[in-house]
């Protein structure tokens, strides 16, 4: 019989037993899959031709010194849009694109880089631009002659390029000496062009030519202050409209019109948004333009008119974030944004959806081992955009009853919960697996950025200045808790309805810990072992937990949070996300800075502990710049899934499986399916020779459960069942439990959760 032993006995045996034992095969690299990714750099422009069916779409983003772009085009009218093969996607940051029939085309971007086409899109040859400024948009009038402007903070002259021969050779129409950066250019025709941006003191100017680019002529912009003419359109060579983008202009957003071709200009309205970088005119009636601001309070619209500007009825579309690209076909509007996102209306704004989405993922929640969902809310969680999987991850379908947001958490298949974050933060629950959600606010004007819930009734909201909230109901009602600090709350985590631990700080310092053994009524300070900032956390049970800090260090405890110490770090400036399959075995996400100096790419990573955080091994590096990963989850114990930037999903590959009857190497505990359970859970294991096995479950104490086995087997693969219940039938307490197998001298133990 085995011998009755305490939990610290039995994590001694769990550490020393050989990794094989715990868990199938070390790690490798290609342990991590591809579920799914598209390119998601900034949209930067977008061009649809006038039939409706062809259009093209640029990217890029950089940082740390790295870039990626893309390309993508469709021709079915949006309905699926394709990243194209482009030769140089990181050497350069795409701009502008521009075509003038559905072979020609051209797209623009840094380091004075411009690529043509004659296919469209298939190949790319780069062309000879003759300088090394940003390029910023490209206008084409037919296939051989177009105009190219840009420029920013790099010369003192206004940026114009010109080719007559489809760009086989550019020459520089560029003039002045007081320029700032050129936003935008158009040409209606072979004479009538302008170009729209800064001057040299920050004041917004417009330049039109009557003769192709030889001369131009600065006109009168009727605002004062600092801001930029960011973008222009005409549908005639008289009638046309600019827009303002500026912090410091009043009204905000200032909506310029012209009948004489820009002589004169006249404020027609604002759209009272900061940023307006994108306007388009289908005929001189119809426009629309592209406006958001990212300040508080943060929104975006699509205003359009249908009477030449006489009204502006604005529109909002499912997005917040940077658009810099707009296109106006019959009544389709299409708008491309930040994050790699285009989306398309129908009906001239009213109503919208994506197109493209490579989204940024925020948060990836499995209720079940079949069903899951990835949401991509924006930080003020408003863009309701989910995808949900109901067969286990192998596909993903877009849950329009979904709220989406910043944070999706689950109980079980049933209950669930997803928030929007933000200053009127919101929580939105499930309790029939999200066939009906239902909205709840939080209460509080503090930033609220992340939810955390005990049971189906008991949860907490947290979020800046000390913010900790307390719901009795599920989420329906909340009120507040003392948390005894005035620093950001990161992360707050249960391991029972009473036991808690929240954590946080404010940047590489302040960093705090509060335990409570009373579900909150009472926060006590626990002394981290530096006062780091913590970004992530896990608890395995009362005793064990781990924390990842701004600078990549790695806190453990062992004792319920009565000492805290620096085990291991990794190199990286944030850890975003750890989560623990056991007291050995776990994995953390982090990731570099986003920012202009060396190695400030934004690049994520993935790394794995054997050995409870003191050792990190890298599993898998983000291919492209900005590809963090957001959130680690566990779909059954030993594959934790990830998500992330460029819609990356991620897998953690399931273990070889054991053939029914085929033995394996060595002993094996393989699975135990579903974990956590509530009625009943199914253990299988393998054996390598037949002989006596003893498979027995313990609770964290270490004292017996249930034995569920205890005589001889055959070589090969077995399973075995718990309900729950002790040797007794009495139904035990929801927690942690750990099946041991031993046969022979050989022993592996695997860690069970029961949920009632």
């Amino acid at each position: 019989m085995l011998p009755r032993f305490g939990f610290r006995a039995l994590c001694l045996v769990i550490a020393l037993l050989p990794s094989f034992l715990v868990m199938p095969t070390a790690a490798r690299a290609d342990d991590w899959q591809t579920v799914r990714s598209s390119p998601g750099p900034s949209i930067q422009d977008i061009c649809v031709l006038p039939d409706g069916l062809h259009g093209w779409a640029v990217g890029g983003s950089g940082a740390g010194g790295q870039v990626y772009s893309c390309v993508l085009r469709t021709t079915d009218g949006g309905a699926n849009w394709t990243p194209l093969p482009f030769p140089d996607p990181t050497a350069v940051v795409l701009n502008g694109v521009a075509f003038a029939d559905a072979s020609h085309g051209w797209v623009v971007g840094s380091g004075g880089r411009i690529y043509a086409t004659t296919d469209g899109g298939d190949h790319w040859v780069r062309q000879t631009s003759g300088t090394s400024r940003k390029l910023t948009k490209v206008s084409f009038i037919d296939a051989q002659q177009g105009w190219v402007t840009g420029g920013w903070q790099d010369g003192s002259t206004y940026l114009v390029l010109h080719t007559v021969n489809g760009g086989a050779n550019w020459t520089s129409q560029s003039f002045g000496t007081t320029a700032y950066s050129c936003e935008d250019i158009f040409f209606l025709d072979a004479l009538n062009g302008w170009i729209c941006g800064y001057d040299n003191t920050i004041s917004p100017q417009i330049h039109h030519t009557t003769n192709g680019g030889v001369s131009w002529t600065r006109q009168t912009v009727p605002t004062s202050g600092n801001g930029n003419v960011s973008s222009i359109d005409f549908v005639s060579p008289t009638e046309g409209w600019a827009t303002i983008s500026s912090l410091y202009i009043s009204p905000a957003g200032v909506i310029l019109h012209t009948v004489n071709g820009g002589d004169t200009w006249a404020i027609q309205g604002a759209t009272g948004l900061h940023y307006n970088y994108a306007i388009d005119a289908r005929d001189a009636l119809h426009a629309a333009i592209a406006s958001v601001q990212i300040l508080s309070p943060q929104q975006e619209k699509v205003f359009v008119t249908t009477d030449g500007g006489v009204n502006w009825v604005p529109h909002t579309p499912p997005v917040l974030a940077y658009t810099y690209g707009i296109q106006y076909v019959d009544t389709s509007l299409w708008i491309c944004s930040d994050y790699g996102q285009i989306l398309r209306s129908h009906d001239e704004g009213v109503n919208w959806d994506f197109e493209y989405r490579a989204a940024l993922w925020r948060a990836l929640a499995w209720s079940d081992e079949q069903h899951a969902w990835l949401i991509a809310g924006t930080s003020a969680g408003i863009d309701g955009y989910c995808l949900r999987s109901d067969d286990g991850g192998s596909s993903w379908w877009r849950d329009v009853k979904a709220p989406g947001g910043a944070q999706a958490l689950f109980l079980d298949a049933d209950t669930g919960w997803m928030l929007w974050e933000g200053n009127s933060a919101s929580v939105w629950r499930t309790t029939n697996a999200g066939d009906d959600w239902t909205r709840h606010y939080v209460g509080t004007s503090n930033w609220v950025g992340g939810i955390c819930f005990a049971t189906a009734l008991r949860g907490w909201a947290f979020g800046s200045n000390g913010t900790i909230r307390v719901t009795q109901d599920g989420g329906v009602n909340w009120t507040s808790q003392a948390s005894g600090t005035s620093n950001y709350v990161q992360e707050v985590c249960f391991v029972d309805p009473e036991e808690g631990w929240a954590v946080g700080g404010y940047g590489g310092g302040n960093g705090f810990i509060r335990h409570t053994v009373d579900g909150g009524a009472n926060w006590l300070p626990q002394t981290p072992a530096a006062s780091d900032h913590f970004q992530a956390a896990c608890f395995l049970d009362k005793l064990h937990g781990w924390l990842g800090a701004v600078n990549g260090r790695v806190h453990r405890t062992e004792n319920g949070g009565l000492n805290w110490q620096i085990v291991g770090s990794v190199s990286h400036s944030y850890i975003e996300d750890l989560i623990m399959q056991d007291e050995l075995v776990g994995w953390l996400v982090a990731r570099n800075p986003s920012g202009g100096g060396a190695g400030e790419d934004g690049r994520g990573f993935i790394y794995r502990t054997d050995d409870g955080g003191v050792s990190w091994s890298l599993e898998w590096s983000g291919p492209y710049v900005l590809s963090s990963i957001s959130k680690l989850a566990f779909r059954v114990p030993g594959q934790p899934w990830a998500c992330g930037g460029h819609d990356t999903v991620l897998r953690y590959a399931d273990p070889a499986p054991v053939a029914e009857n085929t033995a394996p190497a060595r002993l094996l505990l393989t699975r135990a399916d579903p974990n956590p359970f509530t009625t009943l859970v199914e253990i299988r294991y393998a054996l390598p020779r037949p002989g006596p096995v003893r498979l027995a479950v313990f609770d964290l104490t270490g004292r017996p459960a249930r034995v569920l086995w205890n005589g001889v087997r055959a070589a090969g693969e077995h399973r075995a069942s718990w309900d729950g219940r002790d040797a007794r039938g009495r139904e035990l307490p929801s927690g942690v439990y750990f099946a041991r197998l031993e046969a022979g001298d050989e022993s592996a133990v695997w860690r069970i959760c029961l949920t009632r």
